[in-house]
């Protein structure tokens, strides 16, 4: 059984930590809101592009665009895997890890599959699934990620162009709501139909449809829209990711500091017996003593 000055020992060790815990809960709120707001801000960007991109690339083909070509055959996948740098994030980084061994499961027997790594814990999923991984990122301060972007985005274009990457996929986890965050691999390249959203596949139902005079030509307009829709699209994938790490984070935090406060009850309680014990001992031996002079007497 622990001694008094043991137990206070480790009450004010667990204290202390649930300090520490508590501290990073308010961190990842505080990371979390600013996240969320910049996510809402880039899918409003990204549905507008969408719509967009649907009525004025409709029915074009490789032959328009590099980025719409569709080869015959699948034989080398790009899957940017986007985790985390740190732990402390609940099951977060697990829950991806086995998202992309699911992924590469059932893609190894049809293609070659390599990753480009965002996180160090992407990194060591990508290293412990034996599969390649061609390039790699930390995960980005707020202000840097737009520069995280653009050299994402340069380099999935580049592989996808240059026929590295037949198809390219982004393996993240998806933030629906803080109670609903999963992993998903979602397919980016080829744009096909199969991107759109039910939203913007309703158009085609319009009775009267928008119809675009196109200036100076489409061919021009693809070259600039096609790059940014990517550009928005794997921001938005980011953010997404950035929101479900603190989400987790939080979550994870919250947890600590609840199950902190349960074991510093739980010692106290003991702490107290231990005190009501030690007294009553004292208590006993001075009786004891008294009756013992008084026996003397």
């Amino acid at each position: 059984m622990l001694s008094l000055r043991q137990i206070r020992r480790r009450i004010k060790s667990v204290e202390n930590t649930k300090k520490v815990t508590h501290a990073m809960e308010m961190v990842s709120s505080s990371k979390l809101k600013r996240f969320q707001k910049m996510l809402g801000h880039s899918s409003q960007y990204v549905g507008e592009l969408k719509r967009i991109l649907s009525h004025v690339a409709e029915g074009l083909s490789g032959a328009d665009h590099p980025i719409l070509k569709k080869t015959a055959e699948t034989k080398k996948i790009l899957a940017v895997l986007i985790a985390s740098d740190t732990g402390l994030c609940g099951s977060y980084n697990t829950n991806l890890f086995e998202k992309a061994r699911k992924f590469v499961g059932e893609k190894k027997d049809l293609a070659s599959v390599s990753f480009l790594a965002i996180g160090k814990h992407g990194e060591r999923i990508a290293n412990f699934l034996k599969q390649p991984v061609l390039k790699k990122y930390e995960v980005p301060r707020p202000q840097f990620i737009q520069d995280l972007t653009h050299d994402a985005s340069a380099f999935v274009q580049n592989a996808f162009v240059q026929n590295e990457a037949d198809e390219v996929y982004f393996i993240y986890t998806k933030a629906e709501s803080l109670g609903s965050l999963y992993p998903v691999a979602d397919r980016f390249l080829p744009l096909t139909e199969e991107r759109k959203t039910p939203a913007v596949a309703a158009k085609h139902h319009e009775k009267n449809p928008v119809k675009y005079i196109l200036e100076p030509n489409l061919k021009e307009i693809l070259e600039t829209l096609i790059p940014e829709f990517i550009n928005a699209q794997i921001a938005a994938y980011f953010l997404n990711a950035m929101v479900s790490e603190q989400a987790s984070r939080m979550m994870a935090m919250k947890q600590a500091t609840e199950n902190a406060k349960e074991v510093i009850d739980a010692l106290t309680l003991q702490r107290n017996k231990a005190r009501q014990a030690q007294i009553t001992k004292e208590i006993i031996e001075v009786v004891s003593g008294s009756r013992a002079l008084k026996g003397q007497e």
